[in-house]
């Protein structure tokens, strides 16, 4: 029953903390999507969208009001009420919300996996509520996932219950508590690396079905991420395979064939249909998705604006060094306990450093990189098992 409270503490923390959402442009996008596969015109679709994004900015800028101490003020002049606040919201948005260029919705169109997941409970409970409580689902079952391969690894319940905790309370749990694809996203890349354990420890029936299919469902949901993740998984096989002792079975060598597939399969779909790639991503990143006109050398300054980024991301960190060192102890604990279990789960973890790298924008970093909070998550309970056990083992018994 443990894991099942931990998971009902985080949804009871989701319904109380819901009131601070703040509106999310990518989530209208997600609503309208949505509401087409529920059979809605695409004018309709985005009119219900459209309302249920501005009922969030409306609430959220009231909400933000009312903590300006200088709106307090007797004197303090009487903003529109709610309901003209809603209405200009619908009016200056009536052609869509910004942006609207043809190639930004395309980013969102190429992308049906959160949309088709949603359907059912956009259906019952309507376009916002729909989408959060999609993605708050997903990181309620990826915390689950959590549990249940601690506990393939050899860790006790508690320490399982742990890993699961600490997944809903790292930044992983706060954007999985967004109506975005962080929460399905993260939860598929868990089960990833629970198929791939089952198939490094022989289970190869059980273990490719997990794979591949979190491998299909993840890239309907985001392309980009999981040809990284199955790019990491493939490369992590190989270094199983290579250096690590008891590996060389035919579990392994599905484990590196599956996932060498999931990117020919992901290039294949990217060139068959023109699907937006790194070089799409840089022209929305330095256009301010695509308001203003391409750029000739994107790499180049792509190169810049790292420079610049990760040094200030490095002088940040030196403040307040907690992800640096959570994920730093999370490998050191991964390596002790299992080194089958450490190259895959460190080579997941660092596809959140790749996509920072392909696209380091500071508004959205510890979005992108979330990933690598997977390392700390594993990590640190199997450390702190570790740290138990030897101390367990010291305590001298009765004479």
């Amino acid at each position: 029953m443990l894991p099942a409270l931990i998971a009902v503490a985080y949804v009871l923390l989701q319904i109380v903390g819901k009131p601070t959402l703040p509106p999310a442009n990518d989530a209208y996008r997600y609503a309208r999507a949505t509401l087409e596969i529920l059979g809605d015109s695409r004018e309709q679709a985005q009119h219900t969208a459209l309302k249920a994004y501005c009922r969030d900015k409306v609430h959220w800028d009231l909400r933000y009001q009312g903590l300006d101490p200088q709106n307090l003020r007797e004197d303090a002049p009487a903003g529109p009420d709610r309901a003209k606040r809603y209405k200009g919201c619908l009016i200056n948005s009536a052609k869509g919300l910004e942006p609207t260029s043809p190639r930004y919705e395309r980013i969102f169109d190429v992308r049906p996996g959160f949309a088709v997941l949603a359907v059912p409970a956009v259906a019952v409970l309507g376009a916002g509520p729909g989408l959060l409580v999609t993605s708050v689902l997903f990181t309620v079952l990826g915390g689950v996932l959590v549990y249940l391969l601690l506990r393939a690894v050899g860790t006790g319940r508690g320490t399982a219950a742990i890993g699961q905790a600490f997944y809903y309370a790292s930044p992983i749990g706060w954007w999985g508590g967004l109506p975005l694809t962080e929460g399905p996203v993260l939860a598929l890349t868990i089960g990833a690396l629970l198929g791939s354990w089952w198939l490094l420890n022989h289970r190869t029936t059980a273990g490719s079905l997990m794979l591949a299919g979190s491998l299909l469902v993840g890239t309907a949901v985001k392309y980009s991420t999981f040809l990284l993740v199955a790019g990491a998984l493939g490369a992590a096989a190989l270094v199983c395979l290579l250096i690590v002792a008891g590996t060389r079975h035919r579990g392994t060598y599905l484990l590196a064939a599956l996932n060498t597939a999931a990117v020919i399969g992901i290039g294949v779909l990217s060139i068959r249909y023109s699907l937006p790639g790194s070089s799409e991503t840089l022209q929305d990143t330095f256009t301010n998705h695509f308001a203003q006109p391409d750029v000739d050398a994107p790499w180049p300054m792509l190169g810049e604006l790292n420079a610049n980024y990760w040094t200030h991301w490095l002088q940040e960190q030196a403040r307040s060094p907690w992800l640096i060192a959570a994920v730093g102890l999370g490998a050191w604990g991964l390596f002790r306990h299992n080194r089958a279990l450490a190259w895959p789960v460190l080579a997941v973890g660092m596809t959140g450093l790749a996509a920072e790298i392909a696209h380091p924008v500071y508004s959205q970093g510890d979005r992108l990189m979330v990933n690598v909070w997977i390392v700390a998550v594993l990590g640190l309970p199997l450390l702190l098992d570790q740290v138990t056990r030897r101390r367990g083992a010291q305590v001298p018994g009765p004479s």
